[in-house]
């Protein structure tokens, strides 16, 4: 039997007990309520740190969207195989303003107005005015990431953290239906929203049977061999065009031809381009064999060309030796103006692809998720080949697309501040109607 103490002692713990539990069950049920209705701040995760995911954290920060970008690459000019020269036309040019970006990689650039056509055999040049009525800009891929990339930093709701390769994106059951974004180093982050801005070989969207199921890598006939040089021949000092280099008339068959790159640094990035017919006469330039299909993607956008130097010293000389005699033999006015450092750079690309996305008969094609938590943009969705000079213009312009889709979507529903199943709408919209302006 209680006595009365006992049962007095016992009566107030049960009422302290309501008193504490109360106000949490009265927050866990505004919680719940909150995520039913959508009221939840958006925290979104944007895999890849390139010029397409830079460029989207700052168009989101300007709506109050905060995210964090994740970029591999410890340093924006790490890759040497990410170093290239790229040309931007009014579409990444109108992007970029959109971000304010413009203006600063304006000054660091090339203003590009023609094209020069150069006779490999006699060096005589040939200039042809661009055909577009405004100029495009020439600068390395690198200095573009710097440019956005200050200016991302600089904004309160941008997080960028470099060195952080992510593994997998996985969707968080216990968390109110979020993501999980599992880190290389063991850690997981959680995520409203994320958006694979990681590459052709996008980790985000093989985790998605929805979206990695409409993907195809379409390989192309032809490949390529880059180098790079740390001062421009002589008669190749003007900024203000790109240089193609053709070997004579008389050479048969034209298998190959030269693009020459002023970088703003006062270098020149060359690029051969070569049909697969050659390798017929020099073997020696062979390409990589294909990935294997149980190793592609493992090696993120490293897999796309295989631009690293050789473990074997005497391979690359061998390169460089061959690459040298045949330049001699075929274009010898242009071998004649380029000094050593260029062969010794060559490497040898793998063969180009292209990102195919196909829907199941009686659907479109989606670069969201069905739930649109998850939406991909750049070569994630739409990779192109080299050859198109399109692949960063429509990244960037996939990121402004998109943060259009959020802004119009809010303004739809009354908004001034962004919800989760506002921007889930807005991710769906954009999956949807973005295949259609970019797809072939």
């Amino acid at each position: 039997m209680q006595t009365a103490v006992e049962k007095k002692t016992m009566q107030t713990a049960a009422y302290n007990s309501k008193m504490i539990f109360k106000p949490l069950l009265l927050y866990l049920a505004l919680v719940f309520t909150c995520k039913a209705n959508g009221l939840t701040t958006p925290n979104v995760v944007i895999c890849g740190g390139g010029p397409g995911g830079l460029l989207t954290s700052i168009l989101l920060n300007n709506i109050g969207i905060k995210s964090t970008v994740l970029e591999e690459a410890s340093e924006p000019d790490e890759w040497s195989s990410k170093s290239y020269s790229m040309s931007l036309n009014e579409r990444g040019k109108n992007a970029l303003d959109r971000g304010g970006c413009l203006g600063s990689i304006m000054e660091v650039g090339n203003e590009k107005t023609c094209n020069y056509f150069v006779d490999g055999k006699t060096g005589d040049i040939k200039t042809i005015p661009r055909k577009e009525s405004t100029s495009s800009i020439g600068l390395s891929r690198p200095l573009l990431v710097e440019c956005i990339e200050t200016i991302a930093t600089s904004l309160p709701h941008v997080t960028l953290r470099r060195g952080v390769g992510v593994s997998r994106v996985t969707e968080d059951n216990k968390g109110f239906g979020g993501l999980k974004v599992h880190l290389k180093d063991g850690t997981i982050l959680s995520a409203t929203n994320v958006i694979g801005a990681d590459g052709k070989w996008s980790k985000v969207r093989g985790c998605f049977k929805s979206l990695n199921s409409q993907a195809n890598l379409v390989s192309c006939s032809g490949f390529g061999l880059l180098m790079f040089g740390e001062s421009r021949p002589k008669g190749f000092e003007n900024n203000d065009g790109t240089y193609i280099i053709f070997p004579p008339d008389e050479y048969i068959p034209k298998d190959f031809y030269l693009i020459a790159s002023p970088l703003t640094n006062g270098g020149m990035a060359l690029a051969m381009v070569c049909s697969d017919s050659i390798t017929g006469r020099y073997p020696w330039l062979q390409p990589e064999t294909e990935l294997e299909p149980k190793d592609i993607g493992k090696g993120g956008w490293k897999d796309e060309i295989s631009l690293e130097k050789s473990e074997r010293e005497d391979v690359d000389a061998t390169l460089s030796v061959h690459l040298e005699e045949l330049f001699q033999k075929i274009v010898p006015a242009f071998h004649a103006v380029i000094n050593k450092d260029f062969y010794k750079s060559a490497r040898i690309q793998r063969r180009a692809s292209w990102l195919q996305m196909s829907a199941e008969e009686g659907k479109d094609v989606s670069y969201s998720t069905e739930d649109g938590r998850v939406t991909l943009i750049g070569d994630a969705a739409h990779a192109m080949t080299a050859s198109m000079g399109e692949g960063g213009n429509c990244a960037m312009e996939s990121a402004v697309k998109l943060a259009d889709a959020v802004i119009l979507t809010m303004k739809e529903k009354g908004e001034t501040t962004c919800t989760v199943n506002t921007l889930n709408e807005a991710f769906l919209k954009f999956g949807l109607s973005r295949p259609k302006e970019v797809q072939p």
